[in-house]
């Protein structure tokens, strides 16, 4: 399972690059930032609507189920801000994203044809 590549955005100063990564059947993005800093922008270019999951940690509380997002043939979508007390695995500090068909099963297209791109925004003014 391959770690998708983060962005760090800069508050008032300028644009950052931001490249997609191909999706794949499981990929996990580093979640190092506070809660509500991260966005993922969704990109499906498959004939197929993706079910893109987003799997919970399972400790928090009343949040109990994966956050499913369908995206549909040349639809893009942004998940997020996720809150890392939900989504964060503790012990490996990641976030685990899977790209299954809309019911949760095996994708029917090609996963590579969905591509994420992970936005970290900035925490302070200096950041």
């Amino acid at each position: 399972m391959a770690d998708l590549t983060n962005v760090l955005t800069v508050r008032n100063g300028g644009s950052a690059d931001v490249t997609a990564d191909a999706g794949a059947a499981s990929q996990t993005i580093v979640y190092e930032r506070s809660d509500e800093n991260i966005v993922i922008r969704v990109a499906n270019a498959d004939a197929n609507t993706a079910g893109v999951t987003v799997q919970t940690n399972g400790f928090g509380g009343e949040q109990a189920d994966n956050l499913v997002v369908s995206v549909a043939q040349n639809e893009v979508k942004y998940i997020g801000a996720l809150e890392s007390m939900y989504y964060k695995d503790p012990a490996t500090q990641k976030v685990t994203i899977e790209v299954l068909d809309p019911d949760g099963t095996a994708f029917s297209g090609t996963e590579s044809n969905v591509t994420f791109e992970v936005i970290e925004l900035p925490k302070s003014l200096t950041d």
